[in-house]
């Protein structure tokens, strides 16, 4: 006799066991989907990553103002945080034992017309667009940590007149980002 014995009952206990270690596989893999590069963003990227990779940003210093977004990727200095006067606070949480982050603001006097507009940036950090005294909220978001280039892309609701970009939670002191009008 063996030390476990294969009755009928042992079977159905250990295929239910098996197949439950299997069902822990698939969020496992479901995780793994949210990779895939450059091309598996919610949203087509590809005109920014051009900007983002390109050599010709607009560099500015923080606080500078734009007639309107550019086509091409916009290079501001970063500051630490804590040196930042925000007109409206970063709607991000700060987390406890975070390093000094950085961050900057770009001022424009409108968008070329009022609509859904992509911010992207080309590593980590929050974006928040500010606009008659208030931050926008998000329509939606997509990130991904595996597309050299582009980190993610916040979708906001632009209307006439002035607008901001205040960046924050910034690990290095720079930072390329795009804005253009949602396709």
């Amino acid at each position: 006799m063996s030390w476990w014995p294969l009755t009928e009952m042992n079977t159905a206990k250990v295929l239910r066991l098996l197949a439950c270690i299997g069902s822990l596989a698939v969020p496992l893999q479901a995780n793994a989907a949210e990779t895939g590069g450059c091309g598996s963003f919610a949203w087509p990227l590809a005109t920014e990553l051009q900007w983002l990779k390109a050599t010709d940003s607009e560099t500015l210093t923080s606080g500078a103002k734009l007639p309107s977004p550019p086509a091409k990727a916009i290079a501001p200095t970063l500051q630490p945080v804590s040196k930042i006067s925000f007109p409206v606070a970063p709607t991000s949480k700060r987390k406890a034992g975070a390093a000094e982050a950085f961050g900057g603001i770009v001022n424009f006097d409108a968008a070329a017309s009022p609509g859904l507009y992509q911010v992207t940036l080309a590593s980590n950090g929050w974006v928040d667009v500010v606009q008659n005294g208030k931050a926008l909220h998000s329509s939606a978001h997509t990130g991904k940590s595996d597309c050299d280039g582009v980190r993610k892309s916040v979708r906001f609701d632009i209307q006439q007149g002035p607008f901001s970009i205040e960046l924050s939670g910034i690990a290095k002191d720079a930072i390329k980002f795009a804005i253009r009008r949602a396709e």
